[in-house]
């Protein structure tokens, strides 16, 4: 099968599209994950408020005033540097959790056999995985805008990888730009929209939040619900485009012979086995995926 043509196969509404239906048939899941981690990441930012020094910058003078500053931005740097990493782990934490949980639902009904899964085992990976995909987009947008996009769609599907194939940060990296490869408009448009749809979700609770500026606790719980019901969507869909780009860069992949060579060749060389877990494309007589490494079902 042409790749090209089997690749324009790929509909993102579609994606999009089951993503919500796989959402609303398992909301009180996908909504208690992240309702718990934003409720968390909330106390911390109320804890940070609580603990960060007040800016009372004294009037003595200037030498005062500078020293001063400095000290209260060291501590300041500090704090927001804790809050930060704690919500970041956290956030990573729910992701892994939400892929794994599509990931089973997708094994299932392909009846593949499931392994043992630690979500705080592969914590640490994701997270270096995080930050390497993370300061390669930073730097991309840093030079010239564009690159920056660039980096965030090809490294788009590295962490749900990580967490269906159990490969680590640089086998990661590289299958995402495997199967991003020649998709990568579709995948910009599949980002693009889910970032509206983040946007249009805050603009709508600030614009209700608006009656609520006396009561600072109602504004941010009300917050903490409405980010929680819109933030599970972006898992699901990249896990979504995973099975959907593993599906058919498998069904693209052919081998062909010349015609003088293509009745010699042995028969086995005309047939194609792929990993049934991870759809790598393998050698005939293998017994281990060589990039999963799951053992290969015999062909009945």
């Amino acid at each position: 099968m042409d790749s090209g043509r089997s690749l324009r196969r790929i509909s993102i509404l579609k994606i999009l599209d089951e993503s919500f239906s796989l959402y609303l048939a398992r909301i009180e899941t996908f909504f208690l994950i992240f309702l718990l981690i934003n409720t968390f990441n909330m106390f911390l930012v109320y804890m940070a408020r609580t603990f960060i020094p007040p800016f009372n910058p004294p009037n003595e003078g200037v030498n005062e005033l500078f020293i001063w500053l400095i000290n209260y931005g060291f501590s300041a740097t500090i704090f927001f540097a804790i809050l930060f990493l704690a919500i970041w782990v956290v956030t990573n934490l729910g992701n892994v959790l939400v892929v794994k949980y599509v990931s089973n639902i997708f094994e299932e009904g392909m009846n593949a056999k499931r392994g043992s899964f630690s979500a705080t085992h592969i914590l640490g990976r994701t997270l270096a995985l995080s930050l390497i995909t993370g300061a390669l987009m930073v730097l991309g947008f840093i030079l010239l805008f564009f690159p920056g996009i660039l980096m965030a769609i090809i490294f788009s599907l590295a962490t749900p990888i990580m967490v269906i194939e159990r490969l680590n940060v640089l086998g990661s990296l590289r299958r995402s730009k495997e199967l991003t490869n020649n998709v990568w408009w579709k995948i910009f448009l599949l980002l693009l929209l889910i970032f509206l749809m983040f946007l249009m979700a805050i603009l709508f609770t600030e614009l209700l939040n608006i009656s609520f500026y006396t009561q600072r606790w109602l504004k941010e719980i009300f917050r903490v619900i409405v980010i929680s019901l819109i933030e599970p969507i972006y898992p699901i869909s990249l896990t979504q485009l995973y099975y959907h780009l593993k599906k058919y860069k498998a069904m693209s992949v052919s081998i062909e012979y010349p015609p003088a060579e293509a009745e010699a060749a042995p028969s086995y060389l005309s047939e194609i086995k792929f990993c049934h877990h991870c759809g790598q494309v393998l050698p005939y007589d293998a017994v281990y995926c060589p990039n999963c490494g799951r053992k290969i079902k015999p062909n009945l």
